[in-house]
């Protein structure tokens, strides 16, 4: 493309997270989220050795955190929209909100960005709203046929899940047994065919053997959920290189940890 002598092509300004100080002057709970995590950078890489996965589409983080991951894809690999969420307990939301203001105000292009409260508890409330009201009319199932993808959306839940989204992302978001619980039922949710005729799934960097069993009762729960997972990257090597047909993994007595992109889907996938 044609330039004028002398000028260069413009470069944005760096993406900045605002200091521990800051993030507890904000939040009224210090949890994961005022760090940058090495499975977010990660992940980055992992799109941006293959940026066609975000492009020209409509995206969702989960437990996004410091906003590092999001605010990055939204500069760098054009995505038609990106939705970072966060759960408004403890001011998570105020923090994230927070860091991606300071960098719109620096100047960073973020202009298909935008932050949203989600609290994964939700999932748990919305089922026990179906169970009181199954019980009302004397329906078992809270008057649901099939549960997952054909449940009806009710309450906050409903302005994410009337969302067609055509990627969800998130990295690290297993760290006690809550999260453990609560993601696969999440994604049991969220990871429907509104996408297009491929569905939706969820790239997700996950950092392998760092608590005890809870690699094994997470894939099982995502299995519950009707959910397949795949190794995405690296890619396995050998038999024993990443996961098995059941999340088993090589078997070692003292595991070391590792990073993983799994690739989250309703659909079958290929392993």
């Amino acid at each position: 493309a044609w330039r004028r002598p002398g000028l260069m092509p413009s470069t944005p300004p760096p993406i900045r997270i605002e200091d521990a100080a800051a993030y507890q002057s904000v939040t009224t709970e210090q949890t994961t989220g005022g760090h940058v995590w090495a499975a977010a950078e990660v992940l980055l890489d992992f799109f941006r050795a293959a940026p066609g996965l975000v492009a020209g589409r409509c995206v969702l983080e989960l437990g996004a955190g410091t906003g590092y991951l999001g605010m990055h894809l939204a500069r760098d690999l054009s995505p038609s929209r990106i939705v970072l969420t966060e759960m408004e307990q403890g001011n998570a939301l105020g923090w994230l909100t927070r860091n991606v203001e300071a960098n719109r105000r620096a100047g960073v292009p973020l202009p298909r960005l935008e932050t949203a409260a989600l609290d994964w508890r939700w999932v748990e409330e919305e089922e026990l709203g179906a169970e009181a009201e199954g019980s009302a009319s004397g329906k078992a199932d809270g008057g649901r046929e099939g549960g997952g993808c054909e449940a009806a959306a009710r309450g906050p839940f409903v302005a994410i899940l009337s969302e067609a989204w055509e990627l969800v992302v998130g990295s690290d978001l297993v760290y006690n047994e809550a999260g453990m619980a609560m993601l696969p039922r999440l994604l049991g949710r969220l990871l429907c065919s509104r996408g297009g005729a491929r569905g939706v799934s969820m790239y997700y960097a996950h950092t392998l053997n760092r608590y005890e069993f809870y690699d094994r009762d997470f894939f099982a729960a995502l299995e519950a959920q009707g959910l397949s997972y795949v190794q995405a990257w690296p890619q396995p090597e050998g038999d024993g290189g990443g996961l098995g047909a059941e999340g088993a993994f090589s078997g070692e007595l003292f595991p070391e940890q590792r990073i993983v992109v799994l690739r989250i889907s309703r659909a079958p996938v290929d392993r």
